[in-house]
C-alpha cells in the first residue's frame, strides 16, 4: 500500500487507514505528503525478505486505554529495486542508502471485539540497528 501511494501522487491517502493506525498512520501520511509537496515519487517495489514474530498478546481487556491485542513483528525489507525521483525525474536516493534493513512493527487490533480477524493495523514502526538481512 505504501509503495502504491508513494508511486502515484493522485492516489488517496485515506487508503492508509485500512493498513495503519495511530503513530504509524501519522508518520506515513506526513512522509508521503511531504514527498508529494516536493514533487517526489517512488519507482519500484519494496520486498519483504523475512518476518520474525517477537510476541503475540491477545489481551483485549481495556481497548479505550489502548490495551488491545498486539503482535510485534520484525520485518527485513529490501529496497534495492526502489528509487525516489524528483519532479524532473532525477534520483534523490543517496548512494550510501542501505538496500536492506530491519523494522519492528507493532500490529494492533483496536476493533478486536467486532472484527477479530480483519481489524489489524500497523500502529508503530521503529528501525532496528542490527545486521542487515540478505537482499533478494
Amino acid at each position: 500500500m505504501v509503495d502504491q501511494l508513494r508511486s502515484d501522487p493522485a492516489a488517496d491517502l485515506k487508503k492508509l487507514k485500512s493498513v495503519a493506525t495511530s503513530a504509524q498512520l501519522n508518520a506515513v501520511e506526513t512522509l508521503i505528503g511531504r514527498q508529494r509537496d516536493e514533487g517526489q515519487r517512488q519507482t519500484g517495489t519494496t520486498m519483504i525478505n523475512e518476518l520474525q514474530v517477537q510476541s503475540v498478546n491477545l489481551d483485549n481487556s481495556d481497548p479505550k486505554a489502548g490495551k488491545v491485542p498486539t503482535v510485534v513483528i520484525d520485518v527485513c525489507w529490501d529496497v534495492s529495486k526502489v528509487d525516489v525521483i524528483d519532479k524532473s525525474g532525477k534520483s534523490i536516493v543517496s548512494p550510501n542508502r542501505p538496500d536492506t534493513g530491519w523494522t519492528r512493527y507493532s500490529v494492533a487490533n483496536y476493533d478486536y471485539a467486532a472484527d477479530p480477524s480483519g481489524g489489524w493495523r500497523v500502529a508503530t514502526g521503529q528501525d532496528l540497528k542490527q545486521t542487515p538481512c540478505t537482499a533478494s
